[in-house]
């Protein structure tokens, strides 16, 4: 899922609907994006940590966030990551506790994210349209609502991966010592792996069974169609 992709129609040229739909993605991996890292930055904050604080990182401004590699990963592949929050574990009321739930926070504010979307998703479903703009706008709403649906799930399921320096990892650092076997691999080859995933993405005989297609694509498609039928029998 690329911006090509999304402005063409996947090959059919580019219309108004299509032009929705890139601004939308473009609105969903904004959010993604900076609501993970801000959800990192408050966790630390409510533990007793300001550095993110102090560094600006609690902001709602994208650039504060953005990581480059990240970003042309999430732009062109539909996963990435931000640039990691400053953290202090030092100034945490329980260093132990302080690490889980920073770790976790921003995995679970992107899965909550996926779950609310999907609830706008189907009610805008539901919306009786009257005219064209009202069209418009409706085609809008729900492709916002899909994409950050779709976006914020392949976040969470991206960055639990125990890959340096994703969430995972650092989740796992806070049980077992950093410098183990494991760990040391993982620093020193997380990025040649991530880039390994994504060049089985692009070969087209084996791209529908690579790991990412299998456990994003897959796994990730399961639990959106998860929450929509969720909201499907509550509306």
């Amino acid at each position: 899922m690329g911006l090509y992709q999304i402005l063409t129609n996947y090959g059919e040229g580019i219309t108004r609907y299509s032009l929705l739909n890139l601004i939308a993605f473009i609105l969903a991996i904004l959010t993604a994006l900076v609501l993970h890292e801000i959800a990192h930055g408050l966790v630390a904050l409510w533990n007793g940590d300001a550095t993110a604080k102090l560094y600006g990182r609690l902001s709602l401004n994208p650039l504060r966030h953005f990581d480059i590699v990240g970003l042309i990963m999430m732009l062109l592949v539909g996963f990435g990551w931000a640039k990691p929050v400053p953290i202090n574990p030092n100034n945490f009321k329980n260093r132990k506790v302080g690490s889980i739930t920073v770790s976790i926070a921003g995995i679970l504010t992107n899965i909550l994210l996926a779950f609310i979307f999907s609830m706008f998703f189907v009610l805008f479903g539901k919306v009786a349209i009257t005219n064209q703009s009202m069209d418009y706008f409706i085609h809008f709403c729900r492709s916002l609502s899909l994409y950050a649906t779709q976006l914020n799930i392949s976040f969470a399921l991206f960055n639990i991966l125990p890959l340096f320096p994703l969430d995972g990892y650092r989740l796992i650092s806070c049980f077992v010592n950093e410098n183990n076997k494991f760990m040391t691999f993982m620093r020193r080859y997380s990025l040649y792996i991530m880039l390994g995933f994504i060049v089985l993405d692009y070969i087209p005989i084996i791209s529908a069974f690579s790991p990412l297609n299998l456990y994003i694509g897959t796994f990730g498609g399961l639990i959106r169609e998860g929450f929509i039928l969720f909201w499907g029998l509550i509306f």
